[in-house]
């Protein structure tokens, strides 16, 4: 009887499962929406419980879809979206509605951390820059806003760790997931008192997970669980790791000096090192799922989720088109980009529709819009100001010393030729995109494979179960137009910092200063 792993992977909008047998190859893979809510500006919820509703029908779907038997799932892992909060109260329920990795409600706390000087207390421990979605954050204002939300808090979980404890019922963290919640000694890999005390949070150390490994058997598949989702009780689950390392490990990055691209909800720019890199100006530094490695990321909610709004917002005449077709409206939309070629849109697009990484009070926009302009330009302008994003944070992983000749490339944003084109020319690096459409989810299995002995190690892993689809090289001729157009849109932030701020200063009901 065959053998395959599951992988679980939650996002910020869909709940997945997909089986893949023991070679890597995706055998069925479902999904199921699990909607967020907007109660307030700012604010990114959904309900714990649909999430795991939805979660375990979508492993519910894709046995019966696929026709594999319970028992032939060896091993479960899971993954999901970093930062965010889900907090389980000491009954062992949810505490409250979920809070997901694109909120910005504690943005103010950020700013007033930042102006007292605190990050440069922490960042010796944390190894990382502060964000408004981080659960240090989060959880800070929560104490201040939701005092008796704050006492009845059991377990402190990101969002693939309350999956897993809805499989499992047991409350455990890996060190992946927790090392990028500014919340650990990430270089000492443990919790620090010391650290909690900075945020005025050492009353939440008992609700901190224990830490496994992402590979390590966390529990089981309880009876409950089981019925849910048709698994077989007892099948193990593993520790789950980051969705930052699931897609690296799920591209086959495992070495130091390997390079991950995801191209997503997040621009994620990620380099393995053998020793941690500890720079200020650097977004992240975390502990790698393979055991003694560090991986160093530059990230933002600035990529290929733009494109997803775009299409929601304005291409119904294009979805039209894709459905008479039977292909992808993203299809349609790489096939109008295409239609110019490199230098052929002048509008600059800045991809800050769900966060930024220059200041709090950025925003997306287009500029430079004139009447002969079409959908097309504007498209164009948008798959190059998501690539400009990803630029900027490759150029800081440089700056600090990271060689790189080539980069592997997943997400939304590497299912299009053109876009990843885009990348090649501007990054003026081959681009290796790995086989599969569901990395992330790979990963995590994957995982579950080194935890139940399938693969002896990440090694092993990587070269039985990944492969590379494509490879596409730099076009020389094509990275001046890009550069050029780069350069403007570097000189648009300087510019736009101030009117961003009195912005977002009329949005919160205040006068500017000239009133």
């Amino acid at each position: 009887m065959s053998e395959y792993l599951l992988g679980i992977d939650n996002g910020n909008t869909i709940s997945k499962a997909a089986i893949f047998d023991l070679a890597g190859r995706e055998i069925q893979v479902t999904s199921r929406k699990a909607d967020s809510e907007y109660p307030q500006p700012g604010w990114t919820e959904r309900s714990m419980d649909e999430l795991w509703q939805s979660t375990a029908m979508a492993v519910k779907d894709a046995l019966s879809q696929s026709g594999i038997k319970p028992q032939q799932i060896i091993g479960v892992g899971t993954t999901g979206h970093g930062n965010g909060l889900y907090l389980i109260d000491k009954d062992g329920r949810p505490a409250r509605a979920g809070i997901q990795s694109l909120d910005s409600r504690a943005a103010h706390i950020i700013d007033n951390w930042n102006r007292d000087g605190l990050h440069d207390q922490v960042f010796p421990f944390t190894t990382q820059a502060f964000w408004p979605a981080q659960p240090n954050a989060l959880l800070a204002w929560i104490k201040q806003n939701e005092a008796q939300v704050y006492q009845r808090i059991g377990a402190v979980l990101m969002v693939k760790d309350y999956i897993k404890y809805c499989l499992t019922g047991e409350i455990t963290s890996d060190f992946t997931d927790m090392s990028g919640t500014s919340l650990m000694d990430v270089r000492n890999k443990c919790y620090s008192e010391e650290l909690l005390n900075f945020y005025d949070l050492a009353d939440i150390r008992p609700a901190l997970p224990t830490l496994v490994t992402s590979f390590e058997i966390a529990g089981r598949i309880t009876p409950d669980a089981a019925r849910a989702t048709g698994l077989a009780a007892g099948t193990p689950v593993v520790g789950g790791l980051f969705d930052v390392d699931a897609s690296a490990l799920g591209a086959g990055v495992h070495q130091p000096g390997q390079v991950c691209i995801i191209a997503g909800t997040w621009s994620i720019n990620e380099i393995v090192t053998s020793d941690p890199i500890v720079d200020p100006a650097l977004f992240m530094t975390s502990i790698y799922t393979v055991p003694d490695l560090w991986l160093t990321i530059e990230a933002s909610a600035t990529s290929a989720t733009n494109l997803e709004w775009f299409v929601t917002q304005f291409c119904a005449e294009e979805k039209t088109e894709a459905d008479r077709r039977g292909i992808s409206v993203y299809d349609v939309c790489s096939e109008m980009v295409d239609s110019l070629p490199p230098g052929g849109s002048d509008i600059i697009f800045h991809p800050f529709l769900f966060g930024s990484n220059v200041q709090a009070s950025a925003r997306a926009g287009f500029y430079g819009i004139a009447g002969w302009h079409t959908k097309a330009h504007m498209l164009r302008s948008l798959y190059e100001g998501v690539v400009y994003g990803h630029l900027s944070h490759f150029e800081k992983l440089r700056d600090a010393g990271s060689q790189v000749d080539v980069a592997r490339l997943s997400g939304g944003g590497a299912h299009s030729s053109v876009w990843t084109q885009i990348f090649a020319d501007t990054l003026q690096l081959p681009m290796e995109v790995p086989d599969g459409i569901e990395i992330g989810a790979r990963g995590a299995a994957l995982s579950a494979g080194i935890g139940v002995g399938v693969y002896k190690d990440h090694a092993d892993a990587v070269a039985t179960a990944v492969k590379i689809e494509r490879r596409q090289e730099p076009n020389p001729a094509a990275t001046p137009f890009y550069l050029e157009r780069y350069a403007e849109y570097k000189k648009l932030l300087e510019c736009m910092q101030e009117p961003w701020d009195r912005l977002s200063r009329l949005k919160q009901g205040e006068q500017s200063d000239s009133e």
